[in-house]
């Protein structure tokens, strides 16, 4: 299995992104979005399950992975900009019907993807449609984040670990704490500007796609409630659907590809 890696400038941003095995798979393309301060090397296991069934685009958002920043040497802190810039990437690359699925940040980002742009349909893995309303206690430490007298990778190893699921493998549970020692405090903060100014709810009615909703049952992070939330607000779509998985977390595409993409999967074949 080759999963093979370019650039492509999007708004002036030079932007990496992988592909699994071309645009000719059967069932169609994935615009896969990676979690706060990491990259698309997360999607890589479901790339290779999905090798000759869907064609998985993931990309680096800007500052992140291989990616370039923005001007000033700095991340994108706006959801709304966030969104426009994954459309602006799927347009640059010509992709048509994409199917939009994210995970933490980017679970949260695919709501206002789908309420805004037309797309196929959105799976949202361990996202809200809104976190000011969460009491998050992100906000009193994300300025520190970009601190010089912080080391941003060790003041928060250990509240991403506790966010891992007690099935995940070693391999996958290592892979996800190397991807704790490389974030960029800039980045992250970035991120998490954007994690804790979050709300779309209003909006929901917007989307028609068929959405998938798909939690990891021991991600204390992002109780179960928010996804109800989720979907008596999705009144118009054509088809929602809630899965909790047992045993696994917050990072669960990297935690449990083969569980996911058979979810997914199913999910996308229901709805033709």
């Amino acid at each position: 299995m080759a999963i093979t890696g370019g650039y492509i400038t999007v708004n002036g941003i030079k932007t990496y992104y992988e592909t699994n095995n071309g645009p000719h798979n059967p069932k169609g393309t994935i615009v896969a979005l990676h979690t706060a301060g990491r990259d698309c090397r997360q999607y890589h296991g479901m790339m290779d399950l999905w090798e000759d069934q869907y064609n998985v685009v993931a990309f680096d958002m800007p500052a992140h992975g291989k990616s370039w920043p923005l001007p000033g040497n700095v991340g994108i802190t706006d959801y709304k900009e966030y969104g426009k810039f994954v459309w602006d990437f799927i347009q640059t690359m010509n992709i048509t019907d994409p199917i939009v699925i994210g995970c933490s940040v980017a679970g949260n980002m695919v709501y206002y993807i789908a309420e805004h742009y037309p797309v196929k349909a959105m799976v949202s893995m361990q996202g809200s449609t809104y976190i000011k309303a969460m009491g998050s206690s992100y906000g009193a430490t994300v300025d520190l984040l970009d601190n010089p007298y912080v080391s941003c990778q060790h003041s928060h190893w250990d509240f991403s670990e506790s966010l891992i699921g007690s099935k995940c493998p070693p391999e996958a549970h290592e892979f996800i704490m190397w991807g704790v020692c490389q974030e960029c405090g800039r980045t992250k903060k970035a991120d998490l500007s954007i994690y804790n100014n979050y709300d779309v709810t209003d909006d929901l009615n917007k989307i028609t796609c068929p959405c998938l909703l798909i939690r990891g049952e021991e991600d204390w992070n992002v109780p179960e409630h928010y996804y109800h939330t989720a979907m008596e607000g999705l009144v118009n779509a054509k088809k929602v659907q809630f899965v909790p998985v047992p045993g696994h977390g917050h990072f669960i595409a990297v935690e449990a590809p083969e569980v996911i993409c058979k979810l997914i999967d199913e999910f996308l074949m229901d709805c033709q």
